[in-house]
């Protein structure tokens, strides 16, 4: 699939059917993740890749973003005494930078016929435990992964971004 093709395809996903997604596949997403820039190509980032249905299940109970039944989760979170190095900025570039590789993630998962749905909704403090992240380490963003549900809705509308996009000023055309 074409890059543009897969920006056009991707969407939210949170409704999945019970078929697990083979090893080789989640490593190409947490792949994905890992080619996310860095700011100042520190590297503070830790990908997580959680298939265990179990560990999911109870992920669920303290994460209320999570609605479907994901067969799969990545937890991208931030190694905290790294982005000390950054200064001031190293929170703001740690959470930037998360995103990006969030994103690079949900469009690989497009590309590999994959539904996937940004979550921030969660307990940081009951992830942590469940995942056994030690302190020192911030949970930034996590994905739902799986196999997309035939009977989905689609989206309302499409964000074209024509009514939000200016050219060389803010209001200008």
């Amino acid at each position: 699939m074409e890059l543009f093709e897969a920006l056009r395809k991707r969407r939210a996903v949170r409704d999945f059917t019970e078929q697990a997604i083979p090893d080789d596949i989640l490593m190409k997403l947490a792949y994905a993740a890992r080619r996310a820039p860095t700011g100042g190509n520190t590297p503070y980032r830790r990908i997580l890749v959680v298939n265990d249905r179990k560990r999911i299940r109870l992920i669920k109970q303290v994460s209320p973003g999570i609605l479907g039944q994901p067969t799969a989760l990545i937890v991208i979170f931030t190694d905290l005494e790294v982005t000390r190095e950054l200064g001031k900025l190293g929170n703001v570039c740690a959470t930037i930078d998360a995103g990006a590789a969030a994103e690079n993630v949900a469009l690989a998962a497009t590309d590999l016929h994959l539904g996937a749905c940004f979550t921030k909704s969660y307990s940081e403090t009951g992830v942590k435990e469940i995942l056994n992240i030690p302190d020192g380490y911030r949970t930034e963003v996590m994905l739902q992964l799986g196999y997309p549900r035939k009977d989905q809705p689609r989206s309302m509308r499409p964000r074209e971004g024509a009514d939000a996009t200016y050219h060389n000023r803010f209001g200008g055309s």
